[in-house]
């Protein structure tokens, strides 16, 4: 090599090396992804076709479904297997409420979905309630709008974000001879090509669709049936004995999920140091933990400019509370209040 091409090759490699900020890593870790938690729940009612679209206009990643089944088997989103809270199911079936256990928490009388027909159940009104709940936030457009069917949630999102599926209450399902993984299989597979099509276009490399479930025997059995979806151990588990013992961050428990899963969403509690992060990044699993609503519940918002004890306001909190969270190293995290976590996370 001539000494010219060799002073030169040393002089441009030193350009380089001296223009990258010092303190900026080769590899930077993606910024934490957007999850709407119900879709945009704090500003429309939840699962409805207004959240979903409020979240992807406001920047969302991903849109949440929580799953439940109705008495002829389809798979419809909703928090809540017993759906007074959200809806008018009262008013219109007053007759038809029975005693059922479907979260362990003790037997409650109410209306459960998978005693009606999908039919009844698009007969009721899922978006009045938040009016009343939230007149601050109250729009007229809320009034009238429905539970949609997890393939109607499908069609809504479409290419503008993605799925992030929640199975809930499986084992109450299965009491009731219900197969809600078997079902989730069946719609899953019915769109593979439009998914398949979806995560190819997706230049981040993330996956068209996540299912979470606070049951490990759910997950394992969604493993065996469709193990190309990739699965999200919530925590602490709902299996039975489970959830104590999982309540707490340690090496072994990540091991365990990173047998069958390919991530965790823990509640953001159970993070209380950056080592517990490293614990989980340690066994490859991804870390979505839930909520991000500071101090405000699924049943009762504030406005965001309530002041706090602190003497802050109820935005200005939330904020903090997710730049905290996202500084510890998360690969994304669940919000009720998706236009913030983009606002936090500098996007």
């Amino acid at each position: 090599m001539k000494p010219f091409l060799f002073l030169t090759i040393i002089l441009l490699s030193g350009h380089d090396l001296r223009s990258r900020p010092q303190h900026q890593p080769v590899n930077p870790r993606p910024k934490p992804i957007l999850i709407a938690h119900r879709g945009a729940s704090a500003y429309a009612p939840e699962h409805t076709k207004a959240a979903y679209e409020l979240a992807i206009k406001q920047g969302a990643d991903y849109v949440e479904q929580d799953l439940q089944m109705t008495k002829d088997g389809v798979l419809i989103c909703s928090h809540d297997a017993e759906l007074s809270r959200t809806t008018n199911i009262e008013e219109i079936f007053p007759d038809r409420a029975v005693v059922r256990n479907a979260d362990a928490k003790g037997p409650k009388k109410g209306w459960y979905a998978v005693d009606f027909t999908l039919a009844e159940i698009k007969r009721l009104e899922a978006g009045s309630w938040f009016n009343q709940a939230n007149p601050f936030a109250a729009r007229k457009e809320y009034e009238g709008l429905n539970i949609p069917t997890l393939e109607e949630a499908i069609a809504i999102v479409g290419k503008r974000a993605r799925l992030y599926i929640e199975m809930k209450y499986v084992p109450f399902y299965e009491s009731m001879d219900k197969d809600m993984v078997g079902a989730l299989v069946m719609v899953l597979k019915s769109h593979q090509p439009e998914l398949a099509t979806r995560a190819n276009d997706d230049a981040d490399a993330l996956p068209a669709v996540f299912v979470q479930s606070f049951s490990k025997a759910s997950l394992l059995k969604l493993k065996e049936l469709a193990p190309n979806y990739p699965r999200i151990q919530l925590l602490p588990m709902e299996d039975p004995g489970r959830e104590k013992q999982t309540a707490k961050v340690t090496e072994e428990l990540a091991r365990e999920v990173a047998a069958y899963a390919q991530g965790t969403g823990p509640a953001k509690e159970m993070l209380r140091t950056v080592d517990d992060v490293k614990t989980f990044h340690g066994a490859g699993l991804r870390i979505h933990p839930f909520t991000f609503r500071g101090s405000t519940t699924a049943s009762a918002r504030l406005p965001l400019t309530e002041i706090e004890r602190n003497g802050r306001s109820l935005r200005d909190n939330l904020l903090d509370e997710m730049r905290r969270y996202q500084q510890m190293g998360l690969d994304g995290g669940f919000t009720d209040y998706p236009d913030l976590w983009k606002e936090a996370v500098g996007r």
